[in-house]
Order: C-alpha cells, then structure tokens, then sequence
C-alpha cells in the first residue's frame, strides 16, 4: 500500500493537462510528425502551450524529439516506447468514456475530442488520488481525506471532491447532525473506473523502474 497512490500520482502527472491526451493521440495514431503538422491538427492550442506541453512529454521519456541540422531547422516529435505502452490505456479510457458519457459525447466531435472528454473527468492531480482511497478504503469522511492525502490543502481538496461529485463519480451523503457530518463514497461509474486505475498501477510501477534503471545505466 505504501507506493500505491504515488505510483498514480506519478502516472497522472505523465500524461494530465488538456492537451497532453490529445498530442499522444495524434503522434500514436498518425506517427510522427512536425511542430506545424501538430499545430494544424490541434487548431485550438496556442503555440506557447504546445511547446510547453512536448517539452513535459519529453522531459518524462513520452515523446521523443529529433531535430535535423538542416535551414531552416525541422523537428519531428514521435511516441518513445514508454509513450507507445499508455496507448492501450487511453484506448481503456475512451471505451469507458463511451459507456459512461453518453450524454456528453451526443455530438459528433471525434476521437480526440471523445479521449480528451474522458480524461477531463478524472484529471487533475489528486482526483485519481482520491478515488483510490475511496475504492480501496470505502467510504470516508473529509476529515480522513485529509489525513490520507496529506499534502492536498483542505481548498483543493473540497474542489476535487465537487468536481468528482459533479462527474458522477462519488457520492456526497450528509447527515442532519450537529457538527455536520458529511462522508464521501464511490458511485457505480466511479466503481467502474477502478480497473483501469489498477492498469495506471501497473503502468506506474513499470515507468518507474524503467526510468530508474535507465538512470542507473546513465551514470
């Protein structure tokens, strides 16, 4: 139990952001390809983001970089394998996002979009956090969220849990009682994620050695 949420918490910050799921989707299903090329097909970001957003893939061993010594320049961004590993996941996520937001992807909008949709319910760094306590431990009261995730401010933490109640992911249920009692609990679509969190587990846990040992070799 000791690595288990931090082998989560370290997967989510690999891959969240509005952006991220999106490039890993293009460079996963159409190759490799160039800064404009990504540009073109991601219209709504700004350029300063996209730079922002492959840097932080590259930096994690996501995406990898290659720039040819040629005038003008031209760099080509590509999944590394650690990238092409998550694919299957976000595949995972995609197939539960169809089942469990029907309603929200009523419009014809494309897989990128339908991915990105889905990740939006879960991203953010401590909400995959908190659904894991929630559905290894059971239901829990705020006080003991916080005790378990010691490291969230109470504001952050009140915001994840509105957010994750508005998703349809946990259950707020408040008892009429002086002080106020209020305890949280996993729905069935939250219920439903956790394979896919055990997947992110075990992608975790691999991610880590493997950056680990690459480290050790490096030296």
């Amino acid at each position: 139990m000791e690595n288990f949420y931090p082998e989560k918490e370290l997967t989510l910050s690999v891959i969240e952001g509005k952006w991220k799921i999106t490039i890993l989707c293009h460079l996963g299903l159409k190759g490799t390809k160039r800064f404009g090329e990504l540009r073109a097909l991601i219209p709504n970001i700004t350029q300063q983001m996209l730079t922002n957003q492959l840097r932080e893939l590259e930096s994690n061993n996501i995406v990898y970089r290659k720039v040819y010594r040629v005038a003008p320049p031209k760099v080509e961004y590509s999944l590394t394998n650690h990238g092409k590993s998550l694919l299957p996941i976000l595949e995972l996520f995609y197939t539960w996002g169809k089942e469990n937001l029907k309603q929200e992807l009523q419009g014809n909008y494309g897989i990128y979009y339908e991915k990105t949709l889905t990740l939006s319910v879960i991203e953010g760094k401590w909400k995959l956090i908190i659904l894991c306590h929630l559905g290894l431990q059971g239901m829990k009261r705020f006080g003991e969220l916080r005790k378990l995730i010691p490291s969230v401010t109470q504001k952050m933490l009140t915001n994840k849990l509105r957010e994750l109640e508005k998703s349809g992911l946990i259950h707020r249920e408040v008892y009429p009682v002086v002080p106020p009692k209020v305890e949280y609990s996993l729905t069935d679509k939250g219920k439903s994620l956790l394979p896919i969190l055990h997947m992110l587990e075990e992608w975790g846990r691999s991610y880590m050695k493997q950056q680990d040992q690459e480290l050790k070799s490096s030296h």
